[in-house]
């Protein structure tokens, strides 16, 4: 019998590739709905157009059947697991929240896993309050699950890549190279991140879905390979079949000049999926094949 899963968001960067991947399995029935700012138009995927936030609406227009899981790709203020939870109650048998590996604490202490500490401040800044939002609904959606005795699993994503990524992280870079700008590469920079190929969040998140492994468990999303951006310009030069222009700067000058840069320059971002591969003997895709797709993808875009 397929898996029924209602998907709310499921439309732009991870949502999609999630969409695209679940509509390729005939195990899988695959409902959406969002704001419909983003037409799917996939076979074997039923869309609806609505505003989470009108729990009315959403409790119509959603077919009144049994979902095995909800999959949560949007939340990020308070109150909206937990409406979602009374709009559709009796209706699921699972809800599955996208979080972030930003909800760890702060700070070099090395390559964080699920027990590690979590922030406990209620913001500050946009970047602060998007942390707490975050948190403060990964409560919400154990709380609210255990009232109504439902499983919960919570997926928490390091740094993501690939098709469709509307962040400027690694399309900023491609995107230079492309058009033959010079790109600033930080020669002092000495920070290690972590990444994951969207596809791999979107196998990852179908593999939890019905499972009773991933029940009331948090699972980050991480690739074992700790990147740097030499690896990075290394990787983009071996893309790029050769050498682009650029040139250095320091880390002084990036601040000082309010240069761009996505990813950390001087303190450690690590994080271990290493719990969700032994769980379901789950194999990331390596750095150098991910990027490879991803930087043909961008590359075409910003050449056509």
């Amino acid at each position: 019998m397929a898996k029924r899963i209602l998907a709310i968001g499921g439309s732009a960067f991870v949502g999609r590739v999630f969409s695209i991947t679940a509509s390729r399995d005939s195990e899988i029935e695959l409902h959406v709905v969002n704001r419909g700012n983003f037409p799917l138009n996939l076979d074997n995927v039923k869309q609806y157009k609505c505003d989470r936030h009108d729990a009315l609406r959403l409790a119509r227009v959603i077919p009144d059947v049994k979902f095995d899981a909800i999959v949560d790709f949007c939340a990020y203020n308070a109150g909206e697991i937990s409406s979602v939870c009374k709009a559709l109650e009796g209706r699921f048998g699972q809800y599955v929240y996208f979080s972030t590996t930003s909800v760890y604490e702060p700070g070099d202490h090395g390559v964080k896993d699920e027990s590690s500490p979590v922030v406990s401040g209620a913001g500050g800044d946009a970047v602060a309050d998007y942390i707490a939002g975050k948190r403060r609904l990964e409560r919400e959606l154990a709380e609210t699950c255990a009232q109504a005795d439902i499983p919960y699993t919570i997926l928490r994503p390091t740094f993501i890549y690939g098709p469709f990524n509307y962040a400027p992280r690694e399309s900023y870079f491609i995107e230079m190279i492309a058009r033959g700008h010079d790109v600033p590469i930080p020669s002092d920079a000495t920070a290690r991140f972590s990444f994951v190929y969207v596809s791999d969040v979107a196998k990852a998140t179908l593999l939890c879905v019905g499972d009773s492994r991933a029940y009331n468990e948090i699972f980050n999303l991480s690739a074992p390979e700790p990147v740097t951006y030499g690896r990075l310009m290394s990787d983009f030069e071996r893309c790029n079949g050769g050498p682009f222009l650029s040139h250095e700067v320091t880390v002084r000058e990036v601040v000082e000049k309010n240069i761009p840069l996505p990813f950390p320059l001087t303190e450690d971002e690590l994080c271990s999926g290493g719990k969700l591969a032994q769980v379901f003997d789950f194999k990331y895709t390596p750095f150098a094949d991910g990027m490879e797709k991803t930087f043909g993808v961008f590359y075409s875009l910003y050449t056509s």
